[in-house]
């Protein structure tokens, strides 16, 4: 082996191939069934011109801003009806306050106390499927009449049991759930994009 930077190389490539065969296994094991109804969600919430709540902490917070963007951008670019993704936790300033002066267990429910109407639908993220942030603002949501979905992972925690359906990414592997979430995001767009803009638009 030769040397880099000073250190000793070290060959990773069996655990390279062990991760993506970890991340191909658990692909195959998804539900086609949860990811078709998801999809049929989706599109019956644009039609009615609903919006859509979605949330997480860490990194399912960055794949909260990634469904954002994707669908209101991507999906949406043709679309004479266009999405409308808002993400709960992409302002700082009011997960804060809400954290400081009520609970980190409140900061998304507070928000949709605001906005949330039975017209709406409700995406919560949590590997877990226990953040507690997650169930509450579920839990509310469902109080309100509104359509929940629940992105989850390990055996789907308290949020699979809330949401209206759930996509269950079935890996007791916090790095695998989120990566299947965002392929989870990227599917979906890719699917409606051509789908909406050849039938809907």
């Amino acid at each position: 082996m030769s040397g880099v930077m000073g250190q000793v190389a070290v060959d990773f490539r069996a655990d390279i191939q062990g991760y993506l065969s970890g991340l191909k296994e658990v692909l195959d094991q998804l539900d086609v069934n949860e990811i078709q109804t998801v999809i049929e969600k989706l599109i019956k919430v644009n039609e009615r011109g609903g919006f859509v709540y979605i949330f997480g902490n860490g990194g399912s917070a960055s794949t909260a801003s990634h469904f954002v963007n994707d669908f209101n951008k991507g999906v949406s670019e043709k679309l004479r009806k266009k999405f409308r993704f808002c993400c709960l936790n992409d302002s700082v300033s009011t997960i804060m306050a809400i954290a400081n002066d009520v609970s980190y267990d409140q900061i998304f429910k507070v928000q949709l106390e605001n906005y949330l109407t039975p017209n709406d639908l409700v995406i919560g993220i949590s590997g877990s499927g226990n953040s507690k942030n997650i169930v509450a603002a579920l839990e509310y949501a469902n109080t309100q009449g509104a359509e929940t979905i629940g992105l989850v992972g390990y055996d789907g925690g308290k949020v699979k049991e809330l949401a209206t359906c759930s996509i269950h990414v079935p890996i007791h592997d916090m790095q695998k759930v989120e990566d299947v979430h965002m392929i989870m995001d990227h599917l979906m767009m890719f699917i409606l994009k051509d789908y909406l803009e050849r039938w809907a638009s």
